[in-house]
């Protein structure tokens, strides 16, 4: 619920200030002395909207970040009381003098003085809060269909955790019944039972590293000193989660005709997992490779399952690519457009589909686009890795 209400909540916010702003420009540049009278005693019955939307945006996003004040979530919490004493201080009082002046029919110095402060503060708030938007929707992924569906939440416990890679933990969790998802998908994942907190917060977003017809759920992470993740490291077998889910659209699109190029950055690798255990069983006719860069053999999840997999499905080619190991037999250096024309040939035959850290989905998608690749056969999602 919170996901649609904090949303839609800011969106009325800004359409609000967006009228009242505009309205008073115009009345007062191209409009009569009746106008700017009308708009600005109109004005205050606005706030009856403006107020609780505010509110509302607010609470939910302190709701919906669950305690935690890093990355974007972070930057959208310092923001907020920007916004709040923006508009308790500067707008509602300004609203109210302009009102009262207006209805008086005083349109002196302190009449301008005070329109002039109302329009600059209404402008910063619409930037602030357009940036709330901005953040917003690289976190919820409000472009992509899957937000708009209720996720199932519901209750999973832990089977297994095992070593994938140097600092990196694959879990095994029993998939409760009925929850179904598409490959590529992600669940939010919260420990409900996580007695230390950190400004990270209890809640992760992950990717399934599973099939949709595996018999358990699989996510991987890499370990840090976060409490999530020390919490997740060292939770005892037979542990309840909560999860929600599934999100995220970064799944095969249906055209099976063209191949799926996949550009993975560490732990980005666990959608194409996903991906790949899903097609080599039910389209292994498709296209398929995957370019995964890592430090070093021993930092790259899954990698001798997916050597395996190379081997097992003519149609899957690995181009496992290191970036500080010597003696590593294959590629080595960053995924580079070279590197992609090598081994696919044509760059723009593909759809390509982007997962890693986030300076590392940027430059691949800085790199496709200049080398003219268009923006809607390129798909992406960022993993920061707190």
């Amino acid at each position: 619920m919170l996901k649609i209400v904090h949303p839609v909540a800011g969106l009325i916010a800004i359409l609000a200030i967006a009228i009242f702003w505009l309205s008073t420009a115009i009345s007062e540049l191209f409009l009569s002395e009746a106008a700017v009278v009308a708009v600005k005693t109109a004005i205050p019955w606005g706030f009856l909207i403006l107020i609780p939307a505010l509110a509302a945006t607010g609470g939910s996003g302190f709701a919906w970040s669950k305690g935690r004040r890093q990355g974007l979530i972070g930057t959208k919490l310092k923001r907020m009381p920007f916004i709040a004493a923006n508009g308790l201080l500067i707008l509602i009082p300004s609203a109210l003098f302009l009102a009262s002046k207006a209805r008086a029919g005083e349109f002196d110095t302190a009449f301008h003085a005070v329109q002039a402060l109302e329009l600059i503060a209404g402008a910063t708030n619409l930037a602030l809060l357009g940036l709330q938007m901005r953040d917003g929707m690289k976190l919820t992924r409000w472009r992509r269909g899957s937000f708009l569906k209720q996720g199932v939440a519901c209750t999973a416990s832990l089977t297994a955790r095992e070593d994938v890679a140097r600092g990196t933990m694959a879990l095994h969790l029993k998939k409760p019944d009925g929850f179904t998802f598409k490959p590529g998908q992600a669940v939010y994942l919260t420990l409900p039972d996580l007695k230390e907190a950190d400004g990270k917060g209890r809640v992760r977003a992950f990717s399934i590293a599973s099939a949709p017809d595996d018999a358990e759920l699989v996510i991987a992470t890499r370990l840090t000193d976060s409490a999530m993740k020390r919490g997740l490291a060292n939770l005892p077998v037979g542990s309840p989660v909560e999860i929600e889910g599934p999100y995220g659209d970064l799944t095969l699109d249906g055209d099976a005709t063209r191949p799926a190029a996949f550009l993975a950055g560490g732990i980005g690798v666990t959608p194409f997992r996903s991906l790949i255990r899903d097609a080599s069983r039910h389209a292994p006719t498709r296209g398929l490779v995957l370019f995964y860069s890592n430090r070093s053999p021993e930092d790259a999840a899954f990698l001798p399952e997916l050597e395996q997999a190379a081997r097992d499905n003519p149609r899957f080619k690995l181009v496992a690519t290191m970036t500080n190991a010597p003696d590593w037999q294959g590629e080595h250096g960053f995924i580079t457009r070279e590197m992609i024309e090598r081994h696919v040939g044509e760059i723009a035959a593909p759809v390509f589909y982007l997962a890693g850290p986030p300076a590392m989905v940027a430059a691949m998608q800085a790199m496709l686009k200049e080398a003219g690749v268009g923006t809607q056969n390129i798909r992406a999602e960022e993993f920061a890795g707190y």
